[in-house]
């Protein structure tokens, strides 16, 4: 008698339950396995706290044309004193992004806190979860087609030595995946693939800023005659 009972209790242990439709997480359809966005989810507050350290510079402040401030090759590379902070709040589009850092004797700091939209990807200016250049459809073709974790569209004001430097500069930062090979630290971009992810490794992450001037200059590439960038590769989140 014992034994039967504990036959049972085993076999109703082993029973599959059955979910009732919309019982606490149960998919309807096929939506169980589709990236969400962040506006589906219920308790999503939409506030992100993000730091990066580990600076590098691309190019110097001081280059004179022609010069390359994205330098797929990495020959150009120069890590800094420095960090950036990003505290934004997706849903209202608004917050802040500081970097600061040290190119020679001199100190900079960015300060990105007019997040504008110039496409509807962009969502008002900050969003999340959503793929971006190369053959994305999404943005400019400068950069491996990568996924955005976090990233803003706006406008930001440079510093030198506490003066003002740039004031109102177009500027983009995106929290994305690893760009650069860790060991040589070349950007395979573009190249021939059969795969559809882009030329970029999901394995890691890291944090792109860039600041560019309205005026243009052929001589250089990104074809103008400021183009301030910056990468972190060790990414907090908070």
């Amino acid at each position: 008698m014992r034994l039967a009972t504990g036959l049972f209790a085993l076999l109703m242990l082993l029973k599959p339950t059955v979910s009732h439709a919309g019982q606490f997480g149960t998919p309807k359809d096929e939506e169980g396995i589709r990236i969400f966005k962040s506006t589906e989810h219920p308790t999503y507050t939409g506030r992100f706290h993000v730091s990066g350290t580990r600076s590098t510079l691309v190019g110097s402040m001081k280059d004179e044309p022609p010069w390359g401030h994205l330098d797929y090759a990495g020959k150009h590379l120069h890590p800094v004193d420095g960090r950036i902070d990003i505290e934004v709040n997706v849903r209202t589009n608004s917050g802040r992004v500081i970097a600061v850092f040290q190119d020679g004797t001199d100190q900079y700091r960015i300060v990105f806190d007019r997040f504008i939209a110039a496409q509807p990807f962009q969502d008002g200016g900050i969003a999340t979860r959503v793929y971006e250049h190369g053959d994305s459809g999404n943005g400019d073709p400068l950069y491996p087609k990568t996924w955005l974790y976090l990233a803003g569209w706006g406008r930001a004001d440079v510093f030198k030595n506490g003066d003002p430097l740039y004031n109102d500069y177009a500027a983009h930062f995106m929290v994305m995946e690893r760009s650069r090979d860790m060991e040589t630290h070349e950007v395979h971009y573009p190249m021939k693939r059969d795969l559809p992810g882009g030329e970029t490794d999901p394995a890691g992450m890291e944090i792109d800023l860039w600041v560019r001037s309205k005026e243009q200059n052929t001589q250089n590439f990104p074809p103008f005659d400021t183009f301030l960038h910056l990468y972190w590769d060790e990414v907090t989140w908070r």
